[in-house]
């Protein structure tokens, strides 16, 4: 009996052995599987998506780094140039007064800000003070930007007051003429017959070499007029209008073409070349060609 107890426990050790073994060895492989399978990673965050394409959040929304820099120069630009409108008018206000006026004076002369430009423009705009006006043209002067520049031309060609059409013109000289120029000379195609002559004006004091060309081309130019009849009898009106503005005509009326001499671009001219052909463009054409052909050169020479 004894002999049978021991080889029960001697089987059920052995059982039990068997099962532990075949358990580890189980185990073991799942490891092994394990490795060798890529289960699914957990899915990312919007935050961490936006930020591994280069977003960052901004004011409510994705932006790139380079957006939010220009975001917030416009926004510090914009804070800037308010904050110039605020000092303008108070500044303009203490030149009305006796105990304030010369330091105010001297605060806008001393402007060299860029960010005041837009402030400026503004306030020379509605200024009906002369000498006002020209502080600020000063300012603008000292400021020395592109902006502050074309505002200056803008004044020379635009401005209905003749003196501060002038002073803006002066302070274009000590500026550089070369940077005001081209801008004049554009202004010599206008459809506006009068914008002509105030730019030839301007570049009478302010043109060289490169703007005689273009003040020949306009010593006459081309405008269109409404011709009508509604006036007394025997009586004729004209309108200037814009070129190929495509008026509505009715009652008699019509579009004519009229030339025009410019009397401004002819004193421009005289002042730039010290020669004078009148009207004459052929004239000034064949003068300017003279005066840009090489010493040497011989019309006669590809005939």
């Amino acid at each position: 009996m004894i002999a049978n107890v021991q080889q029960s426990l001697q089987l059920k050790n052995a059982v039990t052995a068997a099962g532990i073994a075949w358990a580890l060895a189980t185990v073991h492989l799942a490891a092994i599987a394990a490795e060798d399978v890529d289960f699914p990673a957990a899915p990312k965050s919007q935050q961490e998506v936006m930020s591994s394409r280069g977003f960052v959040r901004h004011l409510s929304a994705w932006r790139t780094v380079q957006e939010i820099e220009l975001l917030e120069r416009v926004e510090r630009t914009t804070l800037a140039q308010k904050q110039w409108n605020i000092r303008i008018d108070r500044l303009r206000k203490q030149l009305d007064q006796p105990a304030h006026s010369g330091r105010a004076a001297e605060e806008i002369r001393e402007i060299a800000d860029p960010y005041a430009v837009p402030a400026l423009a503004a306030a020379l705009t509605k200024e009906s003070v002369l000498h006002v006006r020209g502080l600020y043209i000063e300012a603008l002067s000292r400021i020395r930007s592109s902006a502050a520049t074309a505002v200056l031309i803008q004044v020379a060609i635009d401005h209905p007051n003749p003196e501060t059409r002038l002073a803006a013109v002066e302070r274009l000289e000590v500026i550089g003429p070369h940077q005001a120029v081209p801008m004049l000379v554009a202004a010599l195609g206008s459809a506006d017959n009068g914008r002509i002559n105030r730019a030839a004006e301007a570049l009478g004091r302010l043109g060289g070499p490169s703007a005689v060309a273009p003040l020949i081309q306009a010593l006459e130019t081309q405008h269109l007029v409404v011709v009508g009849d509604d006036g007394p009898e025997g009586s004729t009106s004209a309108t200037f209008t814009p070129s190929g503005g495509g008026l509505s005509m009715g009652g008699g009326k019509k579009n004519n073409k009229v030339s025009v001499k410019n009397n401004r671009v002819l004193e421009a001219l005289v002042l730039l070349t010290g020669a004078n052909f009148e009207w004459n463009a052929s004239a000034w054409r064949a003068w300017l060609a003279n005066r840009q052909a090489p010493p040497d050169f011989d019309p006669r020479r590809d005939e």
